[in-house]
Parts: structure tokens; C-alpha cells; sequence
């Protein structure tokens, strides 16, 4: 249904807010499941679409020989009780505590009042459970609703998933919630509509439930090709900064055409430290500890190999101590970088350990950047500029899992291929399934 999206990216819009769809609806009745909804607008068109979004655990339904198989009915209801739509599905499965299976569907809808009733029963014994959610919609000028997921794999190229966006398939947080510290990253799937051509500015953020702000990204510069109707929009946002269990929310603040707007989509997380701690914000500092992992990064090969050799913890500090002792302010910056090197975090890899991240933290934030999203026949790629010794560097997302790789760079020593041109071809990749 959207096939143009950009990886590492989060929510953009302008114009007047949208509210969001809020929390997820839990179920009544004897099965537990948990619903949430987002409405898009189909490419080159007013059409309103509703996508519905179903998480339910395994672990309460009745086994058949290992596997397990549900109903789900789904009924969109105007606001005088008319049916607008109706979807029918079952799902079979393996039964496996602890596991939750979720589906999607799509329903074509119009602004205005109503009401979704999704009602799932077990098909081995009869048991059921009902929700019913109600529904403000609103046709998007230039945004699309907010799409929480807690997982992103690659796609089969020719996978027919309801859940796949691009060359990615979107589990959607159907329920709302998170598990820290498991998990510990949130990815925020959008659109945005008739805004090629348009440069814009943004930060994402995570909240706390009174709005103290507990994580933000740099803010950021997007330039959206001319042309493009609509585009796809996926990024990645930390939540270990939540120390409290309880409610917290996604921001996005954007500046464009001299417009400020901000979105909110509430979550729930729960963290098993189940600590009081103040925020922490991501400007805040921390111990040698915590950048062990990213210090080879700035050492010589003779450093290297003498920190490669300590057998533990204490001695590795120790050396992190003495490297920095006579440069603190050098310590800070560097600091600075790997915390903000957590921007370029994907599914598979820890910001540090991105091509991109490196780069981050050995040169520091580029003079500038420009970035082009996933067009027919190539695949998202930045370029990276450094006024100082006029470094460049070029980093592409191949396989379309958000991984931009270093293909390019004018620095001596630096990863460089000569055919670096033709890899900007994008490659279908991967595979999905049930969670």
C-alpha cells in the first residue's frame, strides 16, 4: 500500500495537530487481547485508510496438538450504528507461553465519529473476548497517526505481510507497553503527504507523564525530495531514560515553513528496576564505565593493543582515567558524541557500533549533511561533510534494515570502495513472521 519510506527517521507534519489515538483498549471477557489503531491516507489519494492493530497472548488459549487457532472479527460502526466495515480472520499458531501473536488489517474509512468492535474467540473451546474502541478520525493534511512498534525485521521481498512497510516488517506495540530493560528501544513508524520539496527540522523526545523530559535527539535537518506524494517515516527512540514504571509519552516537535508543531503519543512502560531516580536526560553525564566499549575508537594501534590486553573492568577504567587526565575537556566532548551516537541506533546494532556512530564520535557532528531517501532505483543514502580537512563521507542503507553502511570517504585510511556509486542500488532482504 506505501512503498516510499525512510529508515532512521521520525514523525513530520505541519499544519494543525492531529490527537492521537491514545492508549491501546484492552478486551472484556474471557480472552485478553489488546488493540490500537493508526489512520493513513493512500498514496495520490483522499482515501482515508485504518489500520488495526491486534496483540494477543498465546499462552490462555486451548492447545490442539502443540498449536492453537482464533477468530478475530472486526466491525466499524458509524456513530448512528450503521456497519461500515466488517474483516474476518483466523489465525493458527504454536502454543508457546509468554508469546503474543499480532495481526493487522486495513479498513477504508471517512472523518468523523465511530466506533471499532473487535471480538476474538478461541476456536478449540468457545471462549471470547470483546472491545470496542471509539474513534475520532481525521483526514491528514500532511501527517499520517503515529505507528508505535517494539520490533522492526527486514521483509521478504515478496512478502504479502500486513505488516510489512517497505522492505520492513512493522510489529506494532499493540498493546502500548514496554518492558524495561528488554525493551528498551521504541521505533516510530509515519507518513507524510505533499511535502516534496520541503526542508524541514526535527527532535524526537520521550516524556514522562507531567512532561519532564527524560530523552531528546539533536535536532535534525530533512530534505524531502521533489515530487514525492507521500513518504514513509521509521525511527528508533531510547527508553532507557525511564526509571519509573508508568505512563510516559513520544514527542515530536517540527519546524517548518516558520511552523512549530509537537505530537504526542502515549505509552505505557514498565521497568523491573522499579527505581524513583529523577530523569535523565540525555545530555547528562556518566562513569568511565560507560564508554568503555567506544574509547578504542579514538586510540592509536600501540594504544589499542594495551587496551585490547586488560583482563578486566578496573584495569580498563583505570586507563580510560589516565588517557583523559590531562585533556577533561576533550573528555567531555567525546562523551558528549557517544551519547549522542545513540541517534543511529538500529535493530541489530548499538549507535557506536553503526558506521555512521563511529564516524560520530571520532570527527564529531558534520558541518553538513544531505540525505536522500529510498527512490525507485536507489537506495537511502547520506553524504557527511567536515569543513576541517574537508572530510566526506558516504554511508548507504542497502538492505533496507536502517544499517547504513560507509561505502565512501575522502579521509585516508577510511573504508572507500571505487564502485561506491552503483551500491546505492537498494537489495530486497530478510524475513518475517509472527513475534
Amino acid at each position: 500500500m506505501r512503498g516510499c519510506r525512510i529508515f532512521l527517521l521520525l514523525t513530520l507534519a505541519m499544519g494543525s495537530s492531529m490527537a492521537g489515538s491514545g492508549l491501546a483498549t484492552v478486551s472484556s471477557g474471557d480472552l485478553s487481547f489488546f488493540i490500537d489503531t493508526a489512520v493513513f491516507r493512500l498514496a495520490g489519494t483522499d482515501t482515508l485508510a485504518l489500520e488495526v492493530y491486534e496483540s494477543i497472548p498465546v499462552g490462555q488459549l486451548a492447545q490442539d496438538g502443540g498449536l492453537v487457532s482464533f477468530q478475530t472479527d472486526a466491525v466499524l460502526l458509524s456513530a448512528s450504528g450503521d456497519t461500515l466495515a466488517v474483516r474476518q480472520w483466523i489465525s493458527e499458531t504454536e502454543w508457546i507461553e509468554g508469546r503474543s501473536v499480532v495481526n493487522s488489517t486495513v479498513m477504508v474509512v471517512e472523518p468523523g465519529e465511530q466506533t471499532l468492535s473487535v471480538t476474538v474467540t478461541d476456536l478449540s473451546n468457545g471462549r471470547r473476548g470483546a472491545s470496542a474502541r471509539n474513534l475520532a478520525v481525521e483526514a491528514p493534511s500532511a501527517m499520517s497517526e503515529m505507528e508505535v512498534a517494539n520490533i522492526v525485521m527486514p521483509a521478504v521481498e515478496d512478502s504479502h505481510n500486513p505488516l510489512r512497510k517497505g522492505n520492513l516488517v512493522i510489529f506494532p506495540a499493540a498493546d502500548s507497553r514496554f518492558d524495561l530493560p528488554g525493551e528498551s528501544m521504541a521505533y516510530i513508524y509515519s507518513e507524510v503527504y505533499g511535502m516534496g520539496g520541503e526542508s524541514l527540522r526535527r527532535q524526537s523526545r520521550l516524556t514522562d507523564a507531567s512532561g519532564g523530559l527524560l530523552f531528546a535527539r539533536p535536532w535534525d535537518v530533512l530534505d524531502i525530495p521533489e515530487g514525492a506524494e507521500a513518504v514513509g517515516l521509521l525511527d528508533s527512540l531510547s527508553l532507557a531514560g525511564a526509571r519509573v514504571s508508568g505512563l510516559h509519552y513520544l514527542e515530536v516537535a517540527l519546524v517548518a515553513s516558520g511552523d512549530t508543531l509537537l505530537e504526542r503519543k502515549p505509552i505505557m512502560i514498565m521497568n523491573e528496576a522499579g527505581s524513583s531516580a529523577g530523569p535523565v536526560v540525555q545530555a547528562g553525564g556518566g562513569g568511565a564505565a560507560d564508554y568503555l566499549d567506544e574509547l578504542p575508537l579514538l586510540l592509536t594501534p600501540s594504544e589499542k593493543s594495551i587496551y585490547d590486553g586488560l583482563s578486566d573492568t578496573a584495569a580498563r577504567e583505570a586507563f580510560y582515567g589516565r588517557y583523559w587526565a590531562s585533556r577533561p575537556e576533550a573528555r567531555a566532548d567525546f562523551e558528549a558524541r557517544c551519547r549522542e551516537a545513540g541517534s543511529f541506533s538500529t535493530v541489530f546494532r548499538e549507535g557506536w557500533q553503526t558506521d555512521r556512530g563511529r564516524v560520530y564520535i571520532k570527527f564529531g557532528r558534520p558541518d553538513d549533511v544531505e540525505r536522500m531517501p529510498l527512490q525507485v532505483g536507489t537506495a537511502p543514502f547520506e553524504t557527511w561533510s567536515y569543513e576541517q580537512g574537508g572530510r566526506t563521507f558516504v554511508f548507504v542503507d542497502t538492505d533496507g534494515t536502517g544499517n547504513y553502511v560507509q561505502v565512501y570517504s575522502t579521509v585516508p585510511g577510511e573504508v572507500s570502495y571505487s564502485n561506491w556509486e552503483r551500491m546505492l542500488s537498494p537489495i530486497g532482504v530478510g524475513s518475517s513472521g509472527d513475534m
